[in-house]
């Protein structure tokens, strides 16, 4: 409560944060380990997903893919989703924030047979393929600026990629708080087709940089606490993969991609099996997959 008392938009309160628990997940033989804040909803909403395993992530009826559409490129199937808020000074009694966090099996039906996200390089053009679906290729919600603050680390012997998505405003545009609306994601391979995918969907207010920098210092306590572990399977798959390619990587810095937006749509009919987005001018294609030569060639 004291904490709650000197809260301030710059270092707001999250409730929980100081008392978080350690969960446990497994998703087909992996185990992620990680710290998180209790679930915490002032409308008094349970959270959406209480951690639970998945035995089987190639079990096609528990994906999602995101809409009524038949042009999925990315399905989800979430293991962990909970809210928290942020609260600012005493006398603002609603929220100033919100993260809505997820930890997710993601299927990448967009890749290639005979391609593996155990391939570094292959991870990385996963990133930015769904960047680009959930860029320009959803040109209805607005333009994006990504990959923002882009990095790489390694976790008990597993890259992942950190980055960030954010709207890609004009820089005399004056400050509203949708601004501070962003998205931050921490993925790394669990299968030849399939990510784990850490997602901060986080909804904040003005001033926008400080909301922000609050948001990312949970996100960041957050990610500081994984202990990601490989089945055995797939863990002799990563090493099969990495045998075949072993001079691929990640780029280590990515500035935002550069990309033209379509300059004209409508929105698709579902039920005459039309993509969401129905493009009329297009923009730029989506990024290709591509895969060096084997080791060896």
């Amino acid at each position: 409560m004291f904490k709650r008392l000197f809260a301030s938009h710059k270092n707001p309160y999250v409730p929980g944060l100081d008392n978080p628990e350690r969960v446990s997940v497994s998703l087909a033989g992996c185990k992620l380990d990680i710290t998180l804040p209790p679930h915490y909803s002032s409308a008094g909403f349970d959270a959406d997903v209480e951690p639970k395993d998945i035995p089987n992530i190639h079990e096609r009826s528990i994906y999602d893919y995101g809409h009524e559409y038949e042009d999925n490129k990315f399905s989800y199937a979430n293991c962990i989703r909970r809210n928290w808020e942020f609260f600012g000074p005493i006398w603002k009694f609603d929220s100033i924030g919100m993260t809505d966090f997820q930890v997710t099996s993601l299927r990448v039906d967009c890749l290639p047979e005979g391609m593996s996200c155990f391939n570094p390089a292959i991870l990385e053009q996963v990133v930015m393929r769904y960047l680009y679906e959930t860029g320009p290729a959803m040109p209805d919600y607005g333009r994006k600026l990504a990959p923002v603050n882009w990095q790489v680390e390694i976790k008990q012997g597993n890259p992942w990629i950190l980055f960030e998505q954010h709207k890609d405003l004009p820089a005399d545009k004056p400050e509203e708080h949708e601004d501070s609306n962003f998205k931050a994601f921490a993925v790394t391979a669990l299968d030849d087709h399939y990510i784990l995918f850490l997602r901060f969907i986080n909804f904040g207010s003005m001033p926008v940089a400080e909301s922000i920098e609050a948001a990312n210092k949970v996100r960041d306590l957050v990610i500081g606490s994984i202990h990601w572990q490989l089945s055995d399977h797939a863990e002799e798959r990563k090493q099969e993969v990495i045998s075949k390619y072993p001079s691929t990587s990640i780029t280590p810095d990515r500035q935002p991609a550069i990309w033209r937006y379509p300059a004209k749509w409508r929105d698709g009919i579902a039920s005459q099996g039309e993509t969401r987005a129905v493009i009329l001018e297009p923009g730029d294609p989506a990024p290709e997959f591509h895969i060096e030569p084997l080791h060896g060639e």
